[in-house]
């Protein structure tokens, strides 16, 4: 069997690639069931149980003598070194590690070793015990989503309590049991009640305090990966080792120790059998009764005698640390009722790691609780996010990824919004850019356009950029034609049509250099149309590209997209117009509102007007920072050679970041952009998979792993007698099922995370993985986002209808009609002819006006003749 196939079904994580850097991210592995939890707990108690009835049976009272010399030989070396590493990396996990527990059981164990000896090392372990356990809680419960500036200050500010409450514990035990003190006795009987109520009193809920500690005492367990909280003092079998060495330590204690509770507990049950047995036999019970009697009392006191020596350290252990333990629970519970991932967001902007400062927080990983950090030179290849409508792809994908990406002030961020049915888009952009005026003290200029009529806009002229004019005709030709659906394909029919488009697009710039609107451009295609020339345009070629002015003429409705020098509008609404160069050399911000249910035609084509200008601008202007171009709803705006967009748009430094509903809706009756989205697109993610040619892609996408496969059968032999034998065997099968895709699609916060190459803390080996992810903002700050009113901005203005004359009885903007041909300094070819005089010009009107006519002289009888 190849190694590659056992591959974790839940986190195909690939240690060996991941940096040597740590994030400061610290999440909770996930919990056990609870009653699995249980279990656990039942059986290391059992396990202490155990040891101290071993050590009970098998101690003698004078200490064990057939170990010398070899107990303190090594047992004493072992000890010490474990204090010196403890001391040398400052971290008390090596005083739990089970070889130096079990040498401090063997240097107690020793028969030279005084009984005062073993009452202070008892009382130094119950004081590790109680510092440890404090220790272990405090951490638990300030690990994420709680700040890490909160958490340091908070752990910072208990490290003297639990020391304080770790030397009460052990005074409190030495004088217990060394002095033997009656006030010391009864200290440790009041003092789980007076802690019980003073935890009461705090914040109400003790049991649950004790319980949710205990457990995660026993059982938490984190695996070594990057961003899970690790318990300080070491993993499980270290901290249930510490139990059962302090509960051996206390038997070797107990039984030396003339007051001690062990013997009494036994004369208590000695005396209660004889008086139970005096009182049957005067009943005259039966010998089931009496038998029935003395297994009851003999069992609770044998229950009563095992669990004292881990039950009194635990006790005064429990005791003295719960008020720490409920001033951590009550800072947890306040920290889970603010919005996590907010705080998460601002400890990885924060962080010291530039690693994890330079990604972006997706969610956590199902199956481990490890966190998604994925570098922001993943999305610089372009991204992917795919769910049913509702399944999230706003809310949990595009907003937060938004945010996080202006968030760095390193970047540009162009927005695309093809659904416009809201404005959650463009308040984030808004609300990332006051984050970054506020943590930063950086402005980033935020500019919006919409193509409805009645929100202000910033005009966005495409045929005004700067680099515009250094273009040669037939680069405008083919960024004009591919942008607007205008280029059909390259067969026979489609290509004629497609070819005859950009040929009276191309003919039109170059009789009409000087165009700078589409109004303008829509005007000469028409005149070239009319009165182009035969040897300048073939008849069929003029008649075939009619669609070329219908397209444009629909965005020479669009007043945003024709404000110029000579439009009429106001000089500040022509100096603020949107530059696509300016997002290559300063960060900025742009919003395209582009409703495609209000525009079903024109919101595409600007949509794609946006992205190939933006491309052209890359080529002609110095790149300073990455460009990241957001649309929502691609679908809508796909045409036939969308997949250059993305092969070029890497090389370019602009990362695109698409989002629509299933990837069948990228396959249109002529265009099929799925293999472009599956080659070029390095990650992806499905929020929700219901199209079932989707969940088939995802599946075989998912790789291969190994599973077991568990078989039954029964037979009979000649004597009738049935035997059943099982058997197991090793099959490769698919990743994930039809039943992870289904359920996890049903889960309102999950998704298919596949990152095709890895980087950073992301390596999972370009398996995909199923992640969780949570809301970045509160519902109160949603609300607020949802309320925002359209902005309305200085360089804005408000587009008029194209009936209302302006204020001076004008048209608002007088479409520039050439009055005749104007030749353009370009020419075709070497021998191209000089252009004509204007006394040429005069003498070719002056024939066809003769020409004119002549002809209707000729015409004029033959009309009379057809009028009735």
């Amino acid at each position: 069997m190849r190694e590659t196939y056992y591959q974790s079904v839940g986190n195909p994580l690939q240690l060996d690639r991941l940096p040597t850097s740590q994030p400061t991210l610290e999440f909770l592995a996930p919990l056990s069931h609870w009653s699995d939890s249980l279990k656990s707990v039942a059986i290391s108690l059992g396990v202490a149980a155990a040891a101290a009835g071993t050590a009970l049976l098998a101690f003698p009272r004078s200490g064990i003598t057939w170990l010398e010399p070899y107990d303190w030989g090594v047992a004493l070396p072992a000890f010490l070194m474990g204090i010196f590493i403890a001391i040398w990396t400052g971290q008390i996990r090596w005083l739990l590690h089970p070889l130096v527990l079990v040498a401090v059981i063997l240097i107690c164990a020793n028969h030279r070793t005084p009984w005062l000896v073993q009452v202070i090392v008892l009382s130094h372990l119950v004081g590790l015990l109680t510092f440890t356990f404090a220790l272990h809680w405090c951490t638990i419960c300030t690990a994420a989503p709680m700040s890490r500036e909160d958490a340091y200050q908070l752990r910072e500010q208990w490290q003297f309590q639990l020391i304080a409450l770790a030397i009460f514990a052990l005074l409190l035990t030495t004088g217990a049991i060394w002095i033997s003190s009656p006030l010391m006795k009864i200290a440790v009987l009041v003092l789980p009640v007076v802690a019980v109520g003073y935890c009461q009193a705090a914040i109400g809920s003790t049991w649950q305090v004790l319980k949710e500690s205990l457990v995660s005492w026993f059982t938490y367990d984190a695996e070594p990966l990057p961003g899970i909280q690790y318990s300080p003092v070491g993993p499980p079998l270290h901290r249930v080792g510490l139990v059962v060495a302090t509960a051996v330590l206390t038997v070797m204690v107990l039984s030396r120790w003339t007051d001690s509770p062990i013997q009494q507990v036994i004369e208590w049950g000695s005396a209660y059998q004889q008086a139970s047995a005096q009182t049957l036999t005067d009943r005259q019970a039966d010998n089931f009764e009496q038998l029935r009697h003395c297994g009851w009392i003999w069992g609770s006191t044998l229950v009563a005698v095992l669990s004292l020596p881990f039950v009194l350290p635990l006790g005064i252990a429990l005791s003295c640390s719960l008020p720490i333990l409920a001033l951590a629970s009550a800072a947890r519970n306040q920290a889970q009722s603010d919005n996590g991932v907010e705080t998460i967001l601002t400890d990885i902007w924060q962080s010291p790691d530039i690693t994890e400062r330079n990604s972006v927080y997706l969610g956590r990983v199902v199956e481990d609780g490890s966190p998604v950090l994925v570098p922001r030179e993943v999305f610089r290849e372009h991204a992917h996010g795919l769910g049913d409508s509702g399944s999230g792809k706003t809310a949990l994908f595009l907003s937060p990824l938004i945010e996080q990406l202006v968030c760095g002030a390193e970047c540009s961020v162009i927005v695309v919004d093809l659904k416009a049915d809201s404005l959650e888009l463009l308040a984030t952009l808004e609300a990332a850019a006051e984050a970054v005026q506020v943590q930063q003290g950086r402005v980033l200029p935020l500019k919006y356009f919409s193509n409805q009529r009645d929100r202000s806009t910033f005009a966005f002229n495409p045929l005004r950029q700067p680099y515009w004019s250094k273009l040669d005709l037939l680069t405008r030709t083919d960024i004009l034609c591919g942008a607007t659906g205008l280029t059909y394909g390259t067969e026979y029919g489609q290509g004629f049509y497609g070819t005859a488009n950009g040929a009276n697009v191309y003919h039109a710039q170059k009789t009409f250099p000087h165009v700078s609107t589409f109004v303008e451009l829509a005007d000469c295609i028409g005149e070239v149309l009319t009165s182009a020339k035969k040897r300048d345009l073939h008849p069929e070629i003029r008649k075939a590209g009619v669609h070329a002015q219908e397209v444009i003429k629909r965005l020479a409705a669009c007043e945003a997209l024709n404000v110029s020098q000579s439009s009429g509008h106001p000089s500040d609404v022509v100096d603020n117009a949107i530059d696509l160069t300016d997002v290559f050399r300063t960060p900025q911000l742009l919003y395209f509102h582009l409703s495609s249910t209000l525009s079903p035609s024109g919101a595409p084509e600007i949509a794609r007007l946006v992205t190939y200008m933006l491309l052209a601008a890359a080529t002609q202007t110095e790149r300073k920072h990455p460009v990241f171009l957001v649309i929502d709803e691609f679908q809508r705006m796909v045409a036939n050679n969308l997949e250059y967009m993305l092969q070029l748009a890497r090389s370019m430094g602009v990362g695109i970041i698409l989002a629509n509903q299933s990837m069948e809706d990228l396959k249109k009756s002529t265009t099929n952009l799925i293999p472009a989205i599956e080659a070029n697109c390095r990650l992806r993610q499905w929020f929700s998979v219901s199209a079932s040619d989707d969940q088939e892609r995802l599946i075989r996408s998912s790789g291969l792993t190994v599973d077991y496969a568990l078989g039954c059968s029964t037979s009979t032999n000649h004597e009738g007698k049935s035997s059943v034998t099982y058997s197991e065997s090793e099959q490769v099968v698919s990743r994930f099922t039809q039943n992870d895709v289904l359920l996890t699609s049903d889960h309102p916060f999950r998704s298919f995370l596949h990152i095709s190459r890895g980087a950073g803390y992301a390596q999972y080996g370009g398996l995909p993985v199923i992640i969780e992810s949570g809301y970045h903002i509160s519902v109160e700050e949603y609300r607020r986002r949802r309320a925002l009113p359209w902005p309305v901005d200085h360089g804005s203005f408000q587009p008029r209808q194209s009936d209302q004359p302006s204020a001076d009885g004008a048209q608002p903007h007088p479409p520039t009609r050439p009055t005749g041909p104007i030749w353009s300094e370009e020419t075709i070819g070497e021998d191209a002819p000089a252009p004509l005089s204007d006394r040429d010009l005069r003498d070719i009107e002056d024939l066809f006006r003769k020409f004119q006519q002549n002809l209707s002289k000729d015409d004029a009888p033959e009309e009379r003749k057809r009028q009735p």
